[in-house]
């Protein structure tokens, strides 16, 4: 059944040197008690799309058009007021680095608590004993609950913000790049808590990361995007086993292989320019297939099997 239904989103920050389509046209779903994996290169829109749904977006950007059903409801239409209501206790969000969203004069316990109070009504007494069975539930001893984030090591933080959804129980989390900044085995830890949680919780969890290697070990299905598009989608096997696009195939060709000798692989070129992308299919300039039909006209994500969507000319008949 599904939780998320992202229709036809696109996104744009106003810049001084003009307009930043960093969203254009996405759409995908998230059924309840599925892990998707958004992944793509930095600037490609994952983050934005993150902010997007859940409205929090910099004082700059602005939801052009397009649709966020979440549970039934176009959260797009929402007022401020409704969306406070639904942010944190129907979805959560873990940020890339959570210094930026823990309260430095906070101990970590009251982070949890506040939000139990605020969203649950409970007492002080109630939401304390509740927090620390979060902190306890994801690793962090109940004598580390009156610590303060500085005291804390990055994958403890960390913790510490799955704790808050943990005992916030939202339906969707959206895990903005949980473990970049860790080592692998904090790392491994982490996407250990976030299978944890979805199976004892049913928790919908959007992973955004930039690492095919990590999606792997967690999502169900991947989306991939580049310049705020998206390239293609497909179960793990899919993407891994029947990969139909160049820049998957690049993404995939570049991760580090246990054993080789062989230089890394990278993907020639950069990104495109969002104030001025590319006509046509905004990866032609870096892809060794493009013909003059992908740099004239953008190809439409199709279907080619099932549940296996994909946006490369190459692929539409």
């Amino acid at each position: 059944m599904t939780l998320l239904k992202v229709e036809n989103l696109k996104v744009e920050f106003a810049t001084v040197n003009g307009s930043v389509k960093a969203l254009d046209g996405i759409s995908f779903t998230v059924d309840k008690g599925e892990v998707v994996g958004i992944v793509g290169e930095s600037g490609s829109g994952k983050t934005t799309l993150g902010l997007a749904i859940l409205k929090i977006l910099p004082p700059n950007g602005r939801i052009v058009s397009g649709k966020i059903v979440f549970d039934g409801r176009n959260l797009v239409e929402l007022s401020e007021e409704d969306m406070t209501k639904v942010r944190g206790k129907e979805i959560s969000m873990i940020f890339q680095d959570p210094m930026t969203s823990l309260n430095p004069t906070m101990r970590i316990v009251d982070h949890i608590a506040e939000a139990l109070i605020v969203h649950y009504g409970l007492s002080k007494e109630d939401a304390r004993s509740r927090a620390i069975e979060a902190l306890t539930a994801v690793g962090i001893p109940e004598n580390r609950a009156l610590d303060y984030p500085h005291q804390l090591s990055g994958g403890m933080r960390q913790r510490v913000m799955i704790a808050i959804s943990y005992a916030l129980k939202p339906k969707l989390l959206i895990a903005d790049e949980p473990t970049t900044a860790l080592d692998v085995i904090v790392q491994d830890q982490i996407l250990d808590l976030l299978k944890e949680l979805r199976n004892r919780q049913k928790t919908s969890i959007l992973f955004i990361t930039h690492d095919l290697s990590v999606v792997a070990d967690i999502a169900d299905k991947v989306v991939i995007m580049y310049a705020g598009k998206i390239m293609e989608i497909g179960s793990v096997e899919q993407i891994y086993y029947s990969t139909l696009h160049p820049y998957t195939q690049g993404l995939l060709k570049s991760i580090p292989k246990i054993g080789s000798n062989s230089d890394l692989y990278t993907i020639p070129g950069n990104p495109p320019d969002m104030l001025n992308p590319p006509p046509g299919c905004r990866f032609h300039p870096r892809c060794p297939f493009a013909e003059e039909k992908c740099r004239k006209e953008n190809p439409p994500l199709v279907e080619v099997s099932e549940g296996h969507y994909v946006a490369c000319w190459r692929c539409v008949k």
